[in-house]
């Protein structure tokens, strides 16, 4: 087993009519499979599947959009769209056990920076 550190920090000045400060740490466990950062490009017309329906583990799951024009829509591998990322955008989410992820570029192809890590 290992450690995954995650942080979030939501700041803002200006968002709303107080200070935005949102801070949270959190140490999760972790096991395989484990699908550390890589990258991938994406096309249009087909999507990509990320991870796969049949992994019925939970996982925690990071995107990035590296291109700096188009976004990329990611996908549940049954092809309903949950997320839009646009031009450097991410995400980090827990998926359900046996939800498949798949992303496609909208316009040109993309370039994504993912990785998945299994809940131990």
């Amino acid at each position: 087993m290992a450690t995954l550190n995650v942080t979030l920090n939501i700041k803002s000045t200006d968002a709303t009519s107080e200070n935005l400060e949102l801070n949270h740490t959190d140490n999760l466990t972790i096991g395989n499979p484990v699908i550390n950062t890589a990258q991938i490009s994406v096309a249009t017309g087909a999507a990509t599947v990320l991870i796969a329906s049949s992994i019925s583990d939970v996982n925690f799951l990071y995107l990035r959009n590296t291109d700096s024009t188009n976004f990329v829509d990611v996908k549940t591998d049954g092809g309903t769209s949950f997320a839009k990322l646009s031009p450097g955008e991410f995400l980090y989410m827990p998926l359900a056990e046996s939800t498949g992820v798949e992303v496609q570029a909208d316009t040109a192809p993309c370039v994504v920076e993912y990785g998945y890590w299994t809940r131990s």
